[in-house]
Protein backbone atom coordinates (compact mmCIF):
# COMPACT_ATOMS: atom_id res chain seq x y z
CA UNK A 1 0.00 0.00 0.00
CA UNK A 2 1.66 3.68 -0.92
CA UNK A 3 1.52 5.66 2.00
CA UNK A 4 -0.37 8.30 2.81
CA UNK A 5 0.17 12.20 2.76
CA UNK A 6 1.83 11.48 6.08
CA UNK A 7 3.79 8.77 7.15
CA UNK A 8 1.85 6.74 9.54
CA UNK A 9 4.36 3.76 10.39
CA UNK A 10 6.52 6.15 12.05
CA UNK A 11 3.89 6.20 14.81
CA UNK A 12 1.75 2.78 13.79
CA UNK A 13 1.74 1.92 18.14
CA UNK A 14 0.18 4.76 18.51
CA UNK A 15 -2.48 4.57 15.95
CA UNK A 16 -3.34 1.29 17.40
CA UNK A 17 -3.26 2.22 21.21
CA UNK A 18 -5.73 4.82 19.98
CA UNK A 19 -7.85 2.47 18.53
CA UNK A 20 -8.16 0.13 20.77
CA UNK A 21 -9.39 2.52 23.29
CA UNK A 22 -11.54 3.94 20.62
CA UNK A 23 -12.95 0.68 19.99
CA UNK A 24 -13.28 -0.41 23.62
CA UNK A 25 -15.21 2.13 24.06
CA UNK A 26 -17.69 0.64 21.15
CA UNK A 27 -17.42 -2.62 22.87
CA UNK A 28 -18.38 -1.64 26.20
CA UNK A 29 -21.02 0.41 25.55
CA UNK A 30 -22.46 -2.68 22.96
CA UNK A 31 -22.31 -4.86 25.83
CA UNK A 32 -24.26 -2.57 28.44
CA UNK A 33 -27.18 -3.55 27.18
CA UNK A 34 -27.41 -7.39 28.60
CA UNK A 35 -26.44 -6.67 32.08
CA UNK A 36 -28.80 -3.94 32.67
CA UNK A 37 -31.80 -6.05 31.40
CA UNK A 38 -33.63 -6.86 34.80
CA UNK A 39 -33.08 -2.99 35.36
CA UNK A 40 -34.55 -1.90 32.31
CA UNK A 41 -37.47 -4.01 33.00
CA UNK A 42 -38.60 -2.95 36.00
CA UNK A 43 -37.68 0.95 35.25
CA UNK A 44 -39.56 1.48 31.52
CA UNK A 45 -41.46 -2.27 32.00
CA UNK A 46 -40.06 -3.20 29.03
CA UNK A 47 -40.60 -7.31 27.00
CA UNK A 48 -38.05 -9.25 26.12
CA UNK A 49 -38.90 -8.55 22.40
CA UNK A 50 -37.79 -4.65 23.95
CA UNK A 51 -35.02 -5.41 25.11
CA UNK A 52 -34.07 -7.40 22.09
CA UNK A 53 -34.93 -4.71 19.65
CA UNK A 54 -32.73 -2.18 21.75
CA UNK A 55 -29.27 -4.50 21.95
CA UNK A 56 -29.60 -4.62 17.86
CA UNK A 57 -30.30 -1.38 17.68
CA UNK A 58 -26.56 -0.05 17.52
CA UNK A 59 -25.95 -2.08 14.43
CA UNK A 60 -29.21 -0.94 12.68
CA UNK A 61 -26.80 1.81 11.10
CA UNK A 62 -24.41 -0.97 9.68
CA UNK A 63 -26.45 -2.28 7.59
CA UNK A 64 -27.63 0.86 5.29
CA UNK A 65 -24.39 3.13 6.23
CA UNK A 66 -21.22 1.20 6.14
CA UNK A 67 -21.04 0.98 2.44
CA UNK A 68 -21.31 4.85 2.27
CA UNK A 69 -19.69 5.45 5.53
CA UNK A 70 -16.92 3.22 4.20
CA UNK A 71 -16.54 5.09 1.04
CA UNK A 72 -16.65 8.17 2.82
CA UNK A 73 -13.82 7.87 5.21
CA UNK A 74 -11.73 7.17 2.40
CA UNK A 75 -12.15 10.80 1.68
CA UNK A 76 -12.48 12.47 4.79
CA UNK A 77 -9.67 14.18 7.08
CA UNK A 78 -9.19 11.26 9.42
CA UNK A 79 -9.21 13.34 12.62
CA UNK A 80 -12.18 15.28 11.96
CA UNK A 81 -13.24 12.17 11.06
CA UNK A 82 -12.86 10.61 13.97
CA UNK A 83 -13.38 13.86 16.39
CA UNK A 84 -16.93 13.67 15.16
CA UNK A 85 -17.67 9.67 15.45
CA UNK A 86 -16.21 9.70 18.80
CA UNK A 87 -18.93 13.25 19.74
CA UNK A 88 -21.40 11.46 18.55
CA UNK A 89 -20.83 8.28 20.36
CA UNK A 90 -20.86 10.76 23.51
CA UNK A 91 -24.20 12.23 22.93
CA UNK A 92 -25.07 8.52 22.47
CA UNK A 93 -24.39 7.37 25.52
CA UNK A 94 -25.47 10.01 27.44
CA UNK A 95 -28.52 10.17 25.58
CA UNK A 96 -29.24 6.17 26.92
CA UNK A 97 -27.99 7.05 30.45
CA UNK A 98 -30.37 9.94 30.88
CA UNK A 99 -33.55 8.40 28.79
CA UNK A 100 -36.95 9.08 30.18
CA UNK A 101 -38.38 6.70 27.92
CA UNK A 102 -38.10 3.79 26.00
CA UNK A 103 -38.14 6.11 22.80
CA UNK A 104 -34.60 7.96 23.81
CA UNK A 105 -33.43 4.87 24.78
CA UNK A 106 -33.64 3.43 21.27
CA UNK A 107 -32.38 6.90 19.54
CA UNK A 108 -29.48 6.87 22.07
CA UNK A 109 -28.32 3.60 21.07
CA UNK A 110 -28.79 4.52 17.56
CA UNK A 111 -27.21 7.92 17.83
CA UNK A 112 -24.38 5.87 19.14
CA UNK A 113 -24.48 2.93 16.65
CA UNK A 114 -23.98 5.54 13.86
CA UNK A 115 -20.51 7.15 15.78
CA UNK A 116 -19.71 3.84 16.41
CA UNK A 117 -19.73 2.73 12.82
CA UNK A 118 -17.91 5.32 11.67
CA UNK A 119 -15.16 5.10 14.02
CA UNK A 120 -14.58 1.14 13.24
CA UNK A 121 -14.32 1.80 9.74
CA UNK A 122 -11.91 5.04 10.05
CA UNK A 123 -9.86 2.98 12.54
CA UNK A 124 -9.59 -0.42 10.66
CA UNK A 125 -8.89 1.57 7.38
CA UNK A 126 -5.91 4.06 9.80
CA UNK A 127 -4.54 0.33 11.17
CA UNK A 128 -4.53 -0.62 7.84
CA UNK A 129 -2.60 2.38 6.41
CA UNK A 130 -0.53 2.35 9.30
CA UNK A 131 0.83 -1.01 9.39
CA UNK A 132 1.16 -1.72 5.60
CA UNK A 133 3.73 -4.26 4.52
CA UNK A 134 4.48 -5.09 8.58
CA UNK A 135 2.78 -6.70 11.40
CA UNK A 136 -0.65 -5.86 9.86
CA UNK A 137 -2.42 -9.44 11.15
CA UNK A 138 -1.02 -8.92 14.51
CA UNK A 139 -1.72 -5.57 14.55
CA UNK A 140 -5.79 -6.73 13.56
CA UNK A 141 -5.48 -9.84 16.12
CA UNK A 142 -5.17 -7.14 18.29
CA UNK A 143 -7.57 -4.71 17.05
CA UNK A 144 -10.23 -8.48 16.87
CA UNK A 145 -9.17 -9.11 20.62
CA UNK A 146 -10.53 -6.07 21.84
CA UNK A 147 -14.29 -6.64 21.43
CA UNK A 148 -14.32 -9.96 23.51
CA UNK A 149 -12.04 -8.19 26.23
CA UNK A 150 -15.22 -5.30 26.87
CA UNK A 151 -17.43 -7.93 27.05
CA UNK A 152 -15.64 -9.63 29.65
CA UNK A 153 -15.08 -6.13 31.58
CA UNK A 154 -18.84 -5.44 31.58
CA UNK A 155 -19.71 -8.78 32.47
CA UNK A 156 -17.08 -9.07 35.00
CA UNK A 157 -17.44 -5.44 36.47
CA UNK A 158 -21.07 -4.84 36.29
CA UNK A 159 -22.50 -5.60 39.99
CA UNK A 160 -19.90 -3.27 41.34
CA UNK A 161 -20.65 -0.54 38.93
CA UNK A 162 -24.50 -0.94 39.20
CA UNK A 163 -23.54 -1.18 43.46
CA UNK A 164 -21.13 2.26 43.31
CA UNK A 165 -23.05 4.50 40.94
CA UNK A 166 -26.58 3.38 40.00
CA UNK A 167 -27.80 1.88 36.20
CA UNK A 168 -27.49 5.87 35.53
CA UNK A 169 -24.28 6.70 36.83
CA UNK A 170 -23.17 3.14 34.83
CA UNK A 171 -24.16 4.62 31.54
CA UNK A 172 -22.50 7.45 32.69
CA UNK A 173 -19.10 6.10 33.27
CA UNK A 174 -19.24 4.34 30.00
CA UNK A 175 -20.02 7.89 28.09
CA UNK A 176 -16.99 9.36 29.66
CA UNK A 177 -14.65 6.68 28.50
CA UNK A 178 -16.34 7.56 25.48
CA UNK A 179 -14.48 11.22 26.15
CA UNK A 180 -11.13 9.65 27.22
CA UNK A 181 -10.59 8.68 23.65
CA UNK A 182 -10.82 11.72 21.74
CA UNK A 183 -7.64 13.50 23.24
CA UNK A 184 -6.13 9.85 22.41
CA UNK A 185 -7.46 10.33 19.05
CA UNK A 186 -6.23 13.43 18.53
CA UNK A 187 -2.71 12.77 19.33
CA UNK A 188 -2.16 9.96 17.24
CA UNK A 189 -3.72 10.70 13.90
CA UNK A 190 -1.89 13.49 11.86
CA UNK A 191 -3.83 16.60 11.53
CA UNK A 192 -4.00 17.31 7.99
CA UNK A 193 -4.19 13.65 7.05
CA UNK A 194 -6.54 13.04 4.33
CA UNK A 195 -7.60 9.48 2.89
CA UNK A 196 -5.96 8.01 0.06
CA UNK A 197 -9.14 8.70 -2.39
CA UNK A 198 -8.81 12.29 -1.44
CA UNK A 199 -5.19 12.66 -2.42
CA UNK A 200 -4.49 9.54 -5.57
CA UNK A 201 -5.47 9.28 -9.05
CA UNK A 202 -8.82 7.66 -10.10
CA UNK A 203 -7.97 3.93 -10.07
CA UNK A 204 -9.96 1.87 -13.01
CA UNK A 205 -10.42 -0.76 -10.92
CA UNK A 206 -13.92 -1.92 -10.31
CA UNK A 207 -15.02 -1.02 -6.73
CA UNK A 208 -17.12 -4.20 -6.11
CA UNK A 209 -15.19 -7.99 -7.48
CA UNK A 210 -15.61 -11.17 -6.93
CA UNK A 211 -12.80 -11.67 -3.86
CA UNK A 212 -14.55 -8.81 -2.11
CA UNK A 213 -17.95 -10.02 -2.51
CA UNK A 214 -16.63 -13.75 -1.29
CA UNK A 215 -14.65 -12.03 1.53
CA UNK A 216 -17.98 -10.62 2.69
CA UNK A 217 -20.56 -13.45 2.07
CA UNK A 218 -18.24 -15.29 4.02
CA UNK A 219 -17.86 -12.89 7.12
CA UNK A 220 -21.66 -12.97 6.99
CA UNK A 221 -22.60 -16.00 7.03
CA UNK A 222 -19.68 -16.69 9.86
CA UNK A 223 -21.34 -13.87 11.87
CA UNK A 224 -24.86 -15.50 11.15
CA UNK A 225 -23.43 -18.68 12.86
CA UNK A 226 -21.34 -16.99 15.31
CA UNK A 227 -24.02 -14.24 16.95
CA UNK A 228 -26.54 -17.30 17.31
CA UNK A 229 -24.24 -18.87 19.31
CA UNK A 230 -23.24 -16.51 21.16
CA UNK A 231 -27.51 -15.76 21.95
CA UNK A 232 -28.51 -18.86 22.70
CA UNK A 233 -25.21 -20.97 23.64
CA UNK A 234 -25.77 -20.14 27.52
CA UNK A 235 -29.91 -22.04 27.26
CA UNK A 236 -28.23 -24.65 25.31
CA UNK A 237 -26.00 -25.57 28.19
CA UNK A 238 -28.56 -25.65 30.57
CA UNK A 239 -28.77 -22.16 31.86
CA UNK A 240 -28.34 -20.79 35.06
CA UNK A 241 -24.98 -19.24 35.87
CA UNK A 242 -22.56 -21.75 35.24
CA UNK A 243 -23.80 -21.21 31.57
CA UNK A 244 -23.52 -18.13 31.33
CA UNK A 245 -19.86 -18.80 32.47
CA UNK A 246 -19.72 -21.79 29.59
CA UNK A 247 -20.68 -19.15 26.96
CA UNK A 248 -17.70 -16.68 28.04
CA UNK A 249 -15.18 -19.02 27.35
CA UNK A 250 -15.49 -18.28 23.75
CA UNK A 251 -14.38 -14.59 24.80
CA UNK A 252 -11.21 -15.56 26.67
CA UNK A 253 -10.27 -17.73 24.10
CA UNK A 254 -10.34 -15.28 21.28
CA UNK A 255 -8.90 -12.62 23.60
CA UNK A 256 -6.16 -14.88 24.04
CA UNK A 257 -5.53 -16.07 20.66
CA UNK A 258 -6.56 -13.09 18.19
CA UNK A 259 -3.07 -11.49 18.54
CA UNK A 260 -1.47 -14.85 18.23
CA UNK A 261 -2.89 -15.84 15.16
CA UNK A 262 -2.41 -12.43 14.15
CA UNK A 263 1.55 -13.02 14.19
CA UNK A 264 1.17 -16.27 12.70
CA UNK A 265 -0.19 -15.08 9.41
CA UNK A 266 2.46 -12.50 9.61
CA UNK A 267 4.90 -14.98 9.36
CA UNK A 268 3.49 -17.52 7.22
CA UNK A 269 1.11 -15.91 4.99
CA UNK A 270 -2.33 -17.07 3.78
CA UNK A 271 -5.29 -15.40 5.13
CA UNK A 272 -7.70 -16.49 3.11
CA UNK A 273 -6.38 -19.97 3.97
CA UNK A 274 -7.21 -18.92 7.54
CA UNK A 275 -10.56 -17.74 7.04
CA UNK A 276 -11.50 -21.10 5.38
CA UNK A 277 -9.94 -23.17 8.24
CA UNK A 278 -12.06 -21.43 10.66
CA UNK A 279 -14.58 -21.67 8.35
CA UNK A 280 -14.22 -25.43 8.34
CA UNK A 281 -13.80 -25.88 12.03
CA UNK A 282 -17.09 -23.53 12.78
CA UNK A 283 -19.01 -26.11 10.33
CA UNK A 284 -17.61 -28.90 12.04
CA UNK A 285 -18.20 -27.99 15.90
CA UNK A 286 -22.09 -27.09 15.04
CA UNK A 287 -22.49 -30.55 13.24
CA UNK A 288 -21.03 -32.34 16.70
CA UNK A 289 -23.37 -29.88 19.05
CA UNK A 290 -26.35 -31.16 16.20
CA UNK A 291 -25.35 -34.24 16.56
CA UNK A 292 -24.98 -34.30 20.53
CA UNK A 293 -21.41 -35.64 20.52
CA UNK A 294 -19.78 -32.50 21.98
CA UNK A 295 -20.56 -30.92 25.81
CA UNK A 296 -20.41 -27.25 26.21
CA UNK A 297 -17.33 -26.77 27.24
CA UNK A 298 -15.06 -27.62 24.88
CA UNK A 299 -17.66 -26.87 22.20
CA UNK A 300 -17.40 -23.50 23.23
CA UNK A 301 -14.00 -23.30 23.41
CA UNK A 302 -13.20 -24.34 19.60
CA UNK A 303 -15.90 -21.53 18.89
CA UNK A 304 -13.18 -18.95 20.12
CA UNK A 305 -10.48 -20.50 18.27
CA UNK A 306 -13.02 -19.97 15.04
CA UNK A 307 -13.73 -16.55 15.95
CA UNK A 308 -10.07 -15.70 16.27
CA UNK A 309 -9.24 -17.04 13.11
CA UNK A 310 -11.81 -15.66 10.91
CA UNK A 311 -12.13 -12.50 12.27
CA UNK A 312 -8.26 -12.44 12.42
CA UNK A 313 -8.02 -12.63 9.21
CA UNK A 314 -11.09 -11.12 7.44
CA UNK A 315 -9.67 -7.57 8.27
CA UNK A 316 -6.26 -8.09 7.17
CA UNK A 317 -7.82 -9.28 3.83
CA UNK A 318 -8.64 -5.84 2.31
CA UNK A 319 -5.52 -4.34 2.00
CA UNK A 320 -4.47 -7.08 -0.46
CA UNK A 321 -7.81 -6.63 -2.24
CA UNK A 322 -8.91 -3.45 -3.43
CA UNK A 323 -6.22 -0.47 -4.07
CA UNK A 324 -5.34 1.81 -1.42
CA UNK A 325 -8.20 4.16 -2.15
CA UNK A 326 -11.02 1.90 -1.00
CA UNK A 327 -9.70 0.58 1.56
CA UNK A 328 -12.36 2.23 3.95
CA UNK A 329 -15.07 1.13 1.03
CA UNK A 330 -13.88 -2.31 1.97
CA UNK A 331 -14.22 -2.47 5.24
CA UNK A 332 -17.45 -0.74 4.74
CA UNK A 333 -18.88 -3.31 2.20
CA UNK A 334 -18.17 -6.42 4.39
CA UNK A 335 -19.32 -4.98 7.37
CA UNK A 336 -22.71 -4.32 5.85
CA UNK A 337 -23.15 -7.95 5.67
CA UNK A 338 -21.83 -8.79 8.73
CA UNK A 339 -24.14 -7.07 10.77
CA UNK A 340 -26.82 -8.28 8.29
CA UNK A 341 -25.77 -11.86 9.03
CA UNK A 342 -25.98 -10.35 13.06
CA UNK A 343 -29.59 -9.56 12.99
CA UNK A 344 -30.60 -12.20 10.53
CA UNK A 345 -28.80 -15.45 12.08
CA UNK A 346 -30.03 -14.96 15.85
CA UNK A 347 -33.55 -14.50 14.65
CA UNK A 348 -34.05 -17.37 12.25
CA UNK A 349 -32.46 -19.81 15.17
CA UNK A 350 -35.24 -18.28 17.84
CA UNK A 351 -37.65 -18.73 15.25
CA UNK A 352 -36.51 -22.65 14.46
CA UNK A 353 -36.33 -22.93 18.12
CA UNK A 354 -39.67 -21.24 18.61
CA UNK A 355 -41.55 -23.21 15.96
CA UNK A 356 -39.69 -26.68 15.99
CA UNK A 357 -37.97 -27.37 19.36
CA UNK A 358 -34.63 -28.51 20.04
CA UNK A 359 -31.81 -27.68 19.26
CA UNK A 360 -30.16 -30.15 17.25
CA UNK A 361 -31.88 -28.52 13.52
CA UNK A 362 -30.50 -24.72 14.63
CA UNK A 363 -27.11 -26.46 14.90
CA UNK A 364 -27.35 -28.47 11.41
CA UNK A 365 -28.65 -25.27 9.77
CA UNK A 366 -25.77 -23.16 10.75
CA UNK A 367 -23.07 -25.74 10.24
CA UNK A 368 -24.45 -25.73 6.32
CA UNK A 369 -24.13 -21.81 6.69
CA UNK A 370 -20.63 -22.13 7.83
CA UNK A 371 -20.06 -24.67 5.07
CA UNK A 372 -20.74 -22.00 2.68
CA UNK A 373 -18.78 -19.65 4.03
CA UNK A 374 -16.20 -22.37 3.64
CA UNK A 375 -17.19 -22.04 -0.18
CA UNK A 376 -17.16 -19.01 -0.60
CA UNK A 377 -13.48 -18.39 0.97
CA UNK A 378 -12.39 -20.48 -2.46
CA UNK A 379 -13.00 -17.48 -4.67
CA UNK A 380 -10.79 -15.08 -2.32
CA UNK A 381 -7.67 -14.45 -4.64
CA UNK A 382 -5.72 -11.67 -3.02
CA UNK A 383 -3.43 -9.82 -5.63
CA UNK A 384 -0.80 -9.17 -3.19
CA UNK A 385 0.38 -8.85 0.50
CA UNK A 386 -1.01 -11.18 2.17
CA UNK A 387 -1.52 -14.13 -0.21
CA UNK A 388 -4.24 -16.87 -0.87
Amino acid sequence: MRAMEHDLASRRWLILASTVVSFFAVGVTFFAVPPLVPELVSRFGLSHLAIGVLMGAISVPAVFLSIPLGAAVDRWPARAAGNVALVLMALGAILFAIAPSYTVLFIGRVLFGVGGLIINLLLARLVTAAFAGRELSLAMGIFNAVYPASMIVMFTFHPRLLATFGWRGELMALAVMVLIAIPLHNLAVPRNLRGEAATESHSREPWITTPLVALAVSWMLFFAAYASIFTFAPEWAGGGASALLIGSLIAWVALVLSPLVGTLIDRTGRAARWVLGGQILLAAVLAAMAAAIMPPVPAMLLIGVTFAAVSTATYSLPAALVPAARIGFAFGFITAFSNLGNIVGPAVAGAIRDHLGGWPLVWAIFAAAATLGAAATLLIRPGRGLGG
